[in-house]
């Protein structure tokens, strides 16, 4: 599953433009962002707390078995994250 900050309308138009195969939830109030220590005060632009840009794996507890946190680039490598689904 995917976890956006921005409305589901939004989220659902981009899943279906990409032929997504997974749900994106919404995370408008920033909870996981908080949880999972992500959500924080940008570096410039003014648009006040933001969510880094990032990507977990969880194990099958939930537990983080890898993450990347991209909040300069806005960019994880894909092959990055296969490798490590893979691993998990």
């Amino acid at each position: 599953m995917a976890v956006s900050v921005d409305p589901l309308a939004t989220s659902a138009s981009l899943a279906s433009q990409l032929h997504l195969a997974f749900p994106i939830l919404q995370d408008a109030d920033h909870q996981l962002g908080l949880a999972f220590g992500v959500f924080r005060l940008p570096a410039g632009m003014d648009m006040g707390p933001v969510d880094s840009h990032s990507i977990f794996v969880l194990g099958p507890q939930g537990s983080v078995r890898w993450k990347q946190l991209a909040p300069a680039t806005m960019h994880v490598p894909v092959a990055d994250v296969l490798a490590a689904l893979k691993a998990a």
